[in-house]
């Protein structure tokens, strides 16, 4: 089973793959402007006492926008949603030790970000408040009145305060006439590359990154600054320089390191050569997930229902179309292959874990081999999750993708002949 429906704000892009020479002549089309002339005179609504508009008290003025964005309640939790520890066997000894090793589910939309944190079974009464990051606009204003200090508070004390699942603040800050990084840690990680990137991205990459919590501030931070150390070789190199692991091993001592979900550094981590196609095309996030859409009346709006835009017909047929034959098929090859390659992978780590538990626990692996092995460990595994995290499963950036499987698979491969 293909986890095609991992995340369906990410699942493709749209006229973006690296497919013919011929693309480049393909540009995104102009989005329709966030408001018009009236409604950019309409007086911004109460906010709450964390000093934020929650959406519904925007759809009087903006009821196209607001009414798409209630649409993504149909992506609701329930059975049908994937367990990715059932779905990928291999997972519950990759993940041993660690909350994921608990439970891993296909997400729902962001309207249910509250539901999923209180939910998971990854939180218990040692959770700290960083673990709220990008599950509410509430925390995340809490924590630009209130300073870093909120993220080291408990969990437990501060959740229950927030109602408001992702919305508006995150990405206009109660003012939809612009677009902004409301979560000011991933603007900081940005440096002077913000100037430069189209803020359309930033505002979806601030909560799609790959992040860690500082071990002695616990504030939310990336491991880098700018758009040039966002590769998975320069992240890696930056965890390594600082020591810094998630979790250790049982059994095998090896400090390792989870990944998030690097949809953001997939499409414009390193140099120019190294950014996805879309990118380079001039895409953004918002022109293949968002896109303009036609309401009852002809006026044309931003249309605030995240999906992949394979769920989006009026995007295929107005934009997508005119690069791709069949989109759909294209994504699809794509997408096998890297299935393909994450299952097998996975089985080779899982094989080289077993050993080396059972070489530990017998004695015969132990000192500088057993450093040597860790390591391997450690670097396998970390590629191979950039991967398997990342919600387009290869669509964003094929040649990233597997770039970045064939060093886990290099890793994995010397610890296995070794052992």
């Amino acid at each position: 089973m293909n986890k095609f429906t991992k995340a369906v704000m990410w699942a493709a892009p749209a006229c973006a793959l690296v497919l013919a020479a011929g693309l480049a002549a393909c540009a995104p089309e102009q989005r329709a402007p966030l408001v018009d002339e009236a409604s950019q005179q309409v007086e911004t609504p109460a906010a709450d006492e964390f000093g934020v508009v929650d959406a519904e008290s925007w759809a009087s003025a903006y009821p196209s926008q607001v009414a798409s964005y209630e649409r993504n309640a149909e992506n609701a939790p329930g059975e049908e949603k994937h367990n990715y520890l059932e779905l990928y066997p291999a997972l519950s000894t990759m993940y041993a030790g660690y909350g994921f090793s608990k439970g891993y589910d296909e997400a729902a939309s962001h309207l249910y970000t509250l539901d999923s944190i209180l939910a998971t079974p990854r939180v218990n009464d040692s959770t700290l408040a960083n673990c709220i990051t990008c599950k509410t606009p509430q925390f995340t204003a809490m924590v630009n009145a209130e300073g870093d200090g909120v993220y080291a508070e408990k969990f437990s004390d501060l959740i229950g305060q927030f109602d408001e699942p992702i919305s508006c603040y995150n990405c206009h800050e109660n003012d939809p006439s612009t677009v902004t990084v409301a979560s000011k840690f991933f603007l900081k990680s940005m440096g002077e590359d913000a100037a430069s990137v189209p803020v359309e991205a930033q505002s979806c990459g601030q909560c799609h990154n790959e992040y860690y919590f500082d071990p002695a501030t616990k504030v939310t931070t990336n491991p880098y600054v700018g758009t040039d150390a966002m590769t998975p070789d320069a992240i890696l190199a930056y965890y390594n320089e600082r020591g810094f692991s998630d979790w250790t091993y049982p059994g095998t001592g090896t400090p390792m390191i989870k990944v998030q979900h690097p949809e953001f550094e997939t499409l414009y981590g390193g140099s120019e050569e190294g950014h996805s196609q879309m990118v380079t095309m001039g895409y953004t996030c918002a022109d293949c997930h968002m896109g303009t859409s036609t309401a009852e009346d002809g006026s044309k709006y931003t249309n605030h229902e995240w999906k992949s835009p394979l769920e989006n017909q009026e995007l295929l047929d107005t934009t997508c179309n005119s690069c791709h034959g069949d989109l759909a098929s294209e994504v699809k090859a794509i997408q096998d292959a890297e299935e393909a390659r994450v299952q097998s992978i996975s089985s080779k780590i899982k094989d080289m874990v077993d050993r080396m538990v059972a070489q530990v626990a017998d004695g015969s692996l132990s000192g500088d081999r057993l450093s040597q092995l860790q390591n391997l460990h450690r670097t396998a595994q970390f590629y191979w999750d950039f991967v398997m995290v990342e919600n387009s499963e290869g669509a964003h950036n094929p040649e990233l993708t597997n770039e970045t499987l064939d060093k886990a698979e290099a890793a994995v491969d010397q610890a296995l002949s070794l052992l």
